[in-house]
């Protein structure tokens, strides 16, 4: 009796429970760039201040990063301050701004340290007017 239960109870169990461990995900790098970045917006009197935190593939992005932070800024804040209000104050517009963003990181690390390495780009403070 105990072991027709016993086949009973392994066959409800679900296949993953059987599965050998796979491979561990890399740990999540996140590199928080500061200070906050405060910027000029195309037009009249406006501005966009933003936190930003960057999701790296590994420690060596985050050194060439860490090292090249002056070029790194500087490609950040020529991005921010090329737009208009109206074109980031929408959800389609800061998701296109953050794709940007990666582009423009990853190109600048490829010129300065022969390295690309960001996967994404996560504004984590957003205030324009």
């Amino acid at each position: 009796m105990r072991l027709v239960f016993l086949i009973f109870v392994l066959a409800l169990l679900p296949p993953i429970a059987f599965a050998e461990e796979s491979e561990e995900m890399p740990d999540t790098i996140y590199l928080a760039l500061t200070p906050q970045f405060t910027v000029n917006l195309l037009g009249n009197k406006q501005y966009l201040r933003a936190s930003i935190q960057l999701q790296l593939t590994d420690e060596a992005t985050k050194t060439a990063i860490q090292e090249n932070n002056p070029a790194i800024r500087h490609a950040l804040i020529v991005l921010l301050s090329n737009n208009n209000v109206e074109d980031i104050s929408n959800t389609s517009g800061k998701l296109d701004l953050q794709r940007r963003a990666v582009e423009v990181l990853n190109n600048t690390l490829k010129k300065h340290a022969n390295k690309s390495g960001v996967d994404a780009v996560f504004f984590t403070e957003f205030v324009s007017q």
